[in-house]
């Protein structure tokens, strides 16, 4: 017999800490009874790419969008890539998303601009040594005449 283990439901009287899972993010929209109701939430990083044309940061952004009085609207997540810029800090290099605009729940989400830890973005791959030892396989093969 199949077993499918579900995650207990969050209490919605109780603003659950998203910010555990990844970068917290938050945001501002307008909610539908027209005040300027909130959004906490966190970015769930996957990868960080860099192009010719920029940095990008792809990953799912998730979060809870509520009323000012705390009423919970509805919680929603989206996969998505945004640009970033790589700023020059004491430690070395960090990924900075800008003020940008996000669709959740049908919502458009003012998110602030928010600050990527380098330890996060900058991941050391765990198939480096594989791909050192492939390069190293292949030079081995080389035939020279």
């Amino acid at each position: 017999m199949t077993v499918i283990a579900f995650r207990p439901r969050p209490n919605p009287e109780q603003p659950s800490a998203p910010e555990a899972e990844g970068t917290p993010i938050a945001g501002a929209f307008q909610s539908p009874r027209g005040h300027r109701a909130t959004v906490h939430g966190c970015l769930r990083l996957q990868r960080l790419v860099i192009a010719p044309r920029g940095a990008f940061i792809v990953g799912v952004f998730a979060g809870e969008l509520r009323e000012p009085d705390g009423t919970l609207i509805g919680t929603g997540s989206r996969r998505a890539t945004v640009p970033a810029e790589l700023e020059w800090d004491h430690d070395g290099l960090r990924p900075v998303v800008r003020a940008m605009q996000l669709d959740l729940m049908g919502f458009t989400i003012e998110v602030e601009p928010f600050v990527i830890e380098p330890a996060i973005a900058f991941k050391r791959a765990q198939t480096g040594d594989r791909l050192r030892s492939s390069r190293a396989r292949h030079k081995a093969r080389v035939v020279t005449p």
